[in-house]
């Protein structure tokens, strides 16, 4: 999805004047030129393309990004914390796979870029009330089927913390269809908050995919173009692609592949696009689904 008129005032309120306190008047002017340049004429660049362009500049101007290596294992260990009682109220459920989707639109809620901050006791209480949020029933038994039916499926994350409620919604999917292969894509280097690797080997992502791998970028969303050939691949060949989180919708929308998308609108587009309140979760699909991937 190529950035829009809100997308690119929303990058440069983020990013226009978030440097260092002590940067250098030069660098500071180089850097907001180039963030101008970036977002002004993306075309048909995505947002998180973008962001990883301003990003790039960042770094060889300023130095590292801030480092949320300590938060990703707080948050991490705290979902973990919560697992035994997330997992008992899937299987207790009347309908396990819409309490794991619901679940796992809560665990969205964990974004340190699109709300800056994440307080923990909302978190608590979105999980707790996760059995409230309303589904599309005609869009989750479109899933159910497409699951039912698959051979290999690839799920490409998001956020830390919130690869427990994907595990969870993986571990469902698996039940669900125990013949399927499933790969997990995190994120390929580290990225803001987004889940990589060693996110991965914390919450023990491995026990619900046969298959984790890094997208080979540190893209803060899913740019086809730019995954690694190994992890390309997996898409070529999957019968069904679910993509988590805003940034991989925005990375992803209009690819046109038999691809589902969960997710919690956090932001005016995604509000206005979904025409629903912040917050609230969306299961959706790719129009232009198809049973395969060409």
């Amino acid at each position: 999805m190529k950035m829009n008129d809100g997308c690119r005032k929303c990058q440069l309120d983020r990013k226009l004047n978030a440097y260092p306190a002590d940067a250098p008047e030069e660098r500071i002017r180089e850097y907001q030129s180039s963030v101008l340049q970036l977002v002004n004429q993306s075309g048909e660049t995505s947002s998180p393309e973008t962001a990883s362009r301003i990003s790039a500049v960042y770094r060889r101007l300023f130095g590292p990004e801030k480092d949320f290596t300590a938060i990703k294992a707080h948050f991490n260990a705290l979902m973990m914390e919560l697992w035994d009682d997330m997992q008992e109220r899937v299987r207790t459920a009347d309908d396990p796979l819409e309490m794991a989707v619901q679940l796992a639109m809560t665990g969205n809620f964990i974004d340190f870029v699109a709300l800056d901050h994440v307080d923990e006791g909302k978190l608590r209480d979105l999980i707790m009330e996760a059995h409230r949020i309303p589904v599309s029933t005609e869009m989750l038994e479109q899933f159910r089927m497409e699951i039912s039916r698959a051979h290999r499926i690839v799920y490409i994350t998001d956020n830390c913390g919130e690869i427990v409620t994907d595990k969870l919604l993986m571990d469902t999917l698996r039940k669900l269809n125990p013949e399927m292969q499933l790969t997990a894509i995190v994120r390929g280097a580290p990225v803001a908050n987004d889940a990589t690797m060693e996110d991965a080997a914390q919450v023990r992502l491995g026990e619900a995919a046969q298959q984790v791998l890094g997208s080979g970028n540190d893209i803060p969303g899913a740019v086809l173009e730019r995954f690694s050939a190994e992890a390309m691949e997996e898409v070529k060949n999957a019968d069904l692609l679910i993509a988590k989180g805003q940034g991989n919708y925005e990375g992803l929308s209009g690819c046109g592949l038999n691809l589902f998308y969960i997710f919690m609108c956090k932001c005016s587009f995604f509000m206005e696009r979904f025409g629903v309140r912040q917050l609230t979760g969306i299961l959706t699909r790719e129009i232009s689904a198809d049973s395969s991937v060409q």
